[in-house]
């Protein structure tokens, strides 16, 4: 799936179910999400992260900015406007980024944009103390998924850190995870819209770790810390990396 058939897809979903898309618990489907339960979520996820990166010795400045790439509805992006002065959200569905306007509750230091190009051109070299990003990078296909690791460490400042969740190859051991493995996207697809009735599909893609880790040394980047993830649920194997600029 290219980016212009992955922006159809998310702004489907964005004006159809966008909290469901972003936090796929099934009793949520049918927009079932509470947006009070929604954003709390968020702010878990980003103590969590911060928490995360303290252990590692990585102190984001409170003066600093921070990019939250994929931010659907700001979920993150609020929640990191609590550690950080200024937030970037950037996301490829346009329905997405009207909802995270119109729930924004810190003003001007949150900013919002579409984007749909392999790259982040719009933004300047070295300008964020941290890049975040979860639950993303798993639906697009690797040859994305590398392009925005290289950008993520070209607009990373000397002594920021990436932290990006990624899934690496499915759970042979879980029904489920048998599934992605032998079966295509196209029938995967096929399935999702009869199970959920959207046009809009949401495509799960792993990277190996030594991939993962290889794209990262490729740009100037040294991955500091991994560890096993559990977000994209029991049928993939994922990791959880923090990465500085070497």
């Amino acid at each position: 799936m290219d980016l212009s058939e992955a922006q159809r897809n998310w702004d489907d979903l964005g004006q159809n179910d966008p909290l469901w898309a972003i936090c796929t618990e099934n009793h949520r489907h049918g927009n079932q999400w509470d947006p009070e339960e929604f954003f709390a979520t968020g702010r878990s996820a980003v103590a969590s992260a911060m928490a995360d990166l303290a252990g590692v010795g990585i102190s984001v400045p409170g003066d600093g900015r921070a990019l939250d790439f994929g931010c659907g509805f700001g979920r993150l992006t609020l929640a990191l406007a609590d550690h950080v002065h200024h937030v970037v959200g950037i996301d490829i569905a346009p329905s997405m980024i009207a909802g995270a306007e119109e729930h924004n509750t810190v003003g001007e230091r949150v900013e919002y944009v579409v984007n749909a190009e392999d790259d982040l051109a719009t933004l300047d070299d070295a300008s964020f103390d941290l890049v975040l990003s979860i639950i993303v990078l798993q639906h697009m296909e690797n040859l994305y998924k590398a392009a925005y690791l290289r950008e993520f460490l070209r607009v990373l400042r000397p002594g920021g850190a990436v932290y990006v969740t990624i899934p690496s190859h499915p759970d042979l051991t879980t029904p489920l995870g048998i599934g992605f493995a032998v079966l295509p996207n196209r029938a995967l697809n096929l399935y999702r819209k009869l199970r959920f009735g959207y046009k809009g599909l949401m495509e799960l893609h792993g990277m190996r770790r030594e991939e993962v880790e290889a794209v990262v040394r490729s740009a100037g980047g040294d991955v500091t810390n991994v560890r096993p993830d559990d977000s994209v649920g029991p049928a993939w194997h994922t990791f959880r990396y923090v990465i500085t600029k070497a």
